[in-house]
């Protein structure tokens, strides 16, 4: 009997061990798809401007598309102190998008809740060179005041979006969802290329007012093609400054059909709760 429950222990021992030793495997497997599908390293700042962050910034990351200069991916990172680790890729794209690389990435901070607009305090480094998937310690300093964009991401001034080029409407939040936005939510308003599977138009709106207007287009457009469309249009709200993810409380809104350029008077209602 002593030699049986021996066994039986033993049996035991070794099923648990097998079993610890699968989950390492599956997380080492995780981990090293991770690390493929992303761009990761350290974030420093200059010496020079190293005062100028506090510990409500918010940090910015961003992919951009080497040739068309369109973001591919989006990450937050808060609180930002650095030096700190970084991470971006696959995880922080849109769920249609796959990445394969090689990207340029810009970080830079924001200091009061509008990443688009730059404000006293905010810092910004370099638009880096193209970067490959999988590349690791890689070393980004935030090195100037963040004065403007890169000016290979702005487009030359232009006109007001004229109402052929343009997508405009009305936008509504079904009652059922109106007690889960909040007066500090922001508004993302998104138009999707169906054949590329990820943005290109992207506009920010603080504090909106439900129902209320909305109207989209060239001067929205992200990188340096024009829009031709149709495309698939989402509007979302977004608590937290990461509009690729999905936090309790965001609502969401996509089109059915694909919307051509020209669209007026569309009523859109965010009807879902925003899940990935």
């Amino acid at each position: 009997m002593k030699g049986r429950n021996v066994l039986i222990y033993s049996s035991i021992i070794i099923g648990i061990v097998a079993l610890i030793g699968y989950a390492l495997w599956q997380e080492i497997a995780r981990n090293e798809s991770h690390i493929q599908t992303s761009i990761s390293g350290t974030i420093k700042t200059a010496p020079n401007v190293t005062g100028g962050v506090v510990k409500t910034d918010n940090a910015y990351l961003i992919l951009f598309d080497p040739e068309t200069l369109i973001p591919v991916a989006q990450h937050m990172i808060n609180p930002f102190l650095p030096p700190i680790t970084f991470s971006i890729g696959q995880s922080d794209a849109s769920p249609q998008a796959s990445l394969q690389g090689p990207y340029r990435l810009l970080i830079f901070t924001d200091r009061d809740g509008d990443p688009n607009l730059p404000s006293p305090g905010e810092l910004i480094g370099a638009l880096t060179s193209p970067l490959s998937l999988g590349t690791e310690s890689f070393s980004y300093v935030l090195d100037r005041p963040f004065n403007s964009f890169p000016q290979e991401l702005l487009k030359p001034s232009q006109p007001a979006d004229k109402p052929e080029d343009s997508i405009k409407g009305i936008v509504r939040i079904s009652p059922d969802l109106l007690e889960q936005v909040s007066p500090t939510d922001k508004l993302i308003i998104m138009l999707f290329d169906p054949n590329q599977g990820r943005p290109v138009a992207f506009k920010f709106v603080e504090s909106p007012s439900f129902p209320m207007e909305f109207q989209i287009g060239p001067s929205n457009a992200m990188g340096t093609k024009d829009l031709v469309g149709p495309y698939s249009l989402r509007i979302l709200t977004d608590k937290d400054g990461q509009p690729f993810q999905a936090t309790e409380g965001e609502v969401i809104g996509r089109s059915k059909d694909l919307v051509p350029l020209g669209t007026s008077n569309l009523d859109f209602v965010l009807d879902s709760p925003y899940v990935r």
